[in-house]
């Protein structure tokens, strides 16, 4: 009997010291992990903070060249009219490419998605990928010099597409289930009817509150990437 007991007892402690050998193991992984994880997490914060430094040192050296070539075409421009026609020229290309600040008469644009008390709507996003284009179409089409949505500079080689829980533009990423503005210059009366033409605003944005102001003076900022032609080539004439 007094050999059961002990041959019980010592299993009990087998049992025991089993148990605590695996709980131990099991915090030390878990401790392991989640070093790992805060040593990963320090690294990726680190390379985000490196590359928008070196971002933002790109930005300003291409805000410098941009000042000296304007220099240039003002010093060649006050030579000849050719010469000025030519620099007109190059301004309004450089207007309808995105890669210059403008401002001037135009209409800003709010769409607030009303979001729930807890967080946002399970439903999906208010705001949609086709819903940015077909704003963008019908300011196009009412001849918008330059249009931006959330600063973004919208160009000829804009894509605006859903990506996962985000609309992408420009490859930026922004929230459909925040507040967009879209800024947009032009003559203000075309503007205002292209908005106010029917499917343009009352349709899609389910539970969004949209605004729209009337600016005299608006800026919209320049698109900072550099546009690139590696198959178009222009046809040489005989």
């Amino acid at each position: 009997m007094r050999k059961i007991c002990s041959q019980i007892s010592v299993a009990i402690v087998c049992i025991l010291l089993g148990f605590m050998i695996t709980y131990q193991l099991k915090a030390v992984i878990n401790e392991n992990k989640n070093s790992d994880r805060d040593t990963n997490a320090a690294q990726i914060t680190l390379e985000i903070e490196q590359l928008k430094k070196q971002k933002d040192s790109m930005e300003e050296k291409i805000n410098e060249l941009q000042i000296q070539i304007k220099d240039y075409e003002r010093a060649a421009a006050n030579n000849d009219e050719m010469t000025k026609q030519i620099v007109r020229k190059l301004e309004d290309t450089r207007i309808l490419t995105g890669s210059v600040d403008v401002e001037g008469e135009g209409v800003t644009l709010y769409i607030t998605p009303q979001n729930d008390f807890f967080g946002n709507s399970t439903e999906g996003p208010a705001i949609t990928d086709s819903d940015l284009v077909r704003i963008v179409n019908e300011l196009n089409a009412a001849d918008a010099e330059a249009i931006s949505i959330n600063d973004i500079r919208i160009t000829s080689r804009t894509g605006i597409r859903n990506a996962s829980n985000y609309i992408t533009i420009n490859e930026e990423r922004i929230s459909p289930y925040n507040r967009i503005t879209i800024k947009a210059i032009g003559d203000k009366n075309k503007l205002k009817n292209a908005l106010e033409f029917p499917g343009v605003l009352d349709v899609g944005f389910a539970g969004c509150d949209i605004k729209y102001d009337f600016i005299d003076k608006l800026e919209i900022h320049k698109y900072n990437k550099n546009f690139g032609f590696k198959y178009a080539k222009p046809i040489k004439n005989n």
